[in-house]
């Protein structure tokens, strides 16, 4: 019994797939990380403050639901050039897409560069949902950062990414 359990751990550490995870289709070639993007609208708010922005993350997702976040930018209305997000290819969000609804993502922060009420928010693991609805790939943002702040928004990305138990 001992050995059955050791020789089930040892395969489930060798395999760089957490258990209960989702996998990702179409991985890239090989298997390789699949560039993707997930652009939509996201409000980032900080004491109180909301600012309505134009967002985009861009990073890669393998066939194992493992995501990297290696950039994110919020345009639009004036105030969203103050937000600055601190992924990038050296320090990326990183995380995985736990069930077919769930995805996790670590280290999300952002800076807001203003003297009145700005600052650092995060970085903080933050848990979105993922709707694989046969179409499009959508994740919903609902969190709240470290220095009185929250991200929320729904973000479609692109190209579509199957969701699979």
């Amino acid at each position: 019994m001992l050995k059955t359990v050791s020789a089930t751990l040892f395969t489930l550490l060798i395999s760089g797939a957490p258990a209960n995870a989702a996998t990702i289709t179409p991985p890239g070639p090989g298997g390789a990380p699949l560039p993707f993007s997930a652009v939509g609208t996201a409000t980032v708010g900080k004491l109180g403050i909301d600012f309505n922005c134009n967002t985009v993350f861009s990073g890669t997702v393998d066939g194992y639901g493992n995501v990297r976040i290696t950039s994110a930018t919020f345009k639009g209305a004036t105030l969203c050039r103050l937000i600055k997000a601190n992924a990038s290819a050296l320090a990326p969000w990183t995380g995985h897409v736990d069930t077919t609804t769930q995805l996790t993502l670590d280290n999300v922060a952002v800076t807001i560069n203003s003297p009145l009420g700005g600052g650092i928010c995060g970085p903080n693991k933050i848990v979105a949902t993922i709707n694989d609805n046969a179409s499009e790939t959508i994740i919903g943002l609902n969190a709240q950062l470290s220095g009185g702040c929250s991200i929320n928004g729904v973000l479609n990305t692109s190209p579509y990414l199957q969701v699979k138990p």
